[in-house]
């Protein structure tokens, strides 16, 4: 009994901890692009630390989906993660062509694929918590 009350102690301060975390990340994000100077190189070094930020949220989300076998179908959502990656990849290959097309080349092109990136693992990041807080509901 002890140890199921741990688990779901575990998983609820986990599940906290990940939304605040997600909350933080937005607020760095924004603090660091309304204090950088407004250049090209700025604006992608706030969106690739952002990236970086939900890319370490995502893998947490991803383990304590795992460790969470019981409930969940752990090989389904490994493989629905190799989709969602090899999508991830091809989507930002034709978003920047697009981008490079339409800004013929230009320095936009790098901050609206940088924006582009970190918005895809925002996103893909908040729908594996939510499942995480399907669980804690349990």
């Amino acid at each position: 009994m002890k140890k199921i009350v741990l688990f779901f102690a575990m998983l609820l301060t986990n599940f906290c901890f990940g939304q605040q975390t997600a909350a933080i990340i937005d607020q760095e994000n924004r603090k660091c692009v309304e204090n950088t100077t407004p250049t090209t190189k700025g604006s992608v070094e706030c969106e690739k630390e952002a990236l970086a930020a939900w890319e370490k949220l995502m893998n947490e989300v991803l383990l304590q989906l795992k460790a969470n076998s019981k409930n969940t179908a752990v090989n389904l959502l490994f493989d629905s993660q190799t989709h969602w990656v090899k999508f991830q990849k091809e989507d930002l290959a034709y978003y920047k062509a697009f981008y490079h097309k339409l800004y013929e080349g230009g320095t936009v092109t790098m901050v609206a694929v940088a924006t582009h990136e970190k918005q895809q693992f925002r996103e893909r990041t908040l729908y594996l918590l939510s499942f995480l807080e399907l669980l804690q509901e349990e």
